[in-house]
């Protein structure tokens, strides 16, 4: 099934009252060590803030990547994968420098 941006949205809205709706895969729970990202963070961006960006990556029915206010000088960016309608699977969350954004 390929899912679009709303669906996307539905899905963050329906995890929000149900936050075990959040799964993560190993990359990610590895990969935040060592890029010193808090877990617990990245649920409550998800879970109650909406993001500045989104984008579909391509070559993926179910994969986004969601772009988060994170710091003066940063953005965080998370990507997950729609696993059903109540339920969503973080692959990765990167900080990069939020120049990127400022077009």
């Amino acid at each position: 099934m390929s899912y679009n941006i709303n669906y996307l949205m539905q899905t963050l809205d329906k995890i929000k009252d149900n936050p075990y709706g959040i799964r993560y895969t190993s990359h990610f729970l590895k990969r935040s060590f060592y890029r010193n990202v808090d877990i617990d963070m990245v649920n409550r961006k998800l879970l109650s803030e909406v993001p500045v960006g989104i984008q579909k990556t391509l070559g993926y029915d179910n994969r986004f990547e969601l772009i988060f206010e994170y710091t003066k000088y940063e953005d965080l960016y998370i990507v997950v994968d729609i696993s059903n309608c109540n339920e969503i699977i973080i692959i990765t969350a990167i900080p990069k420098e939020n120049e990127r954004r400022k077009h």
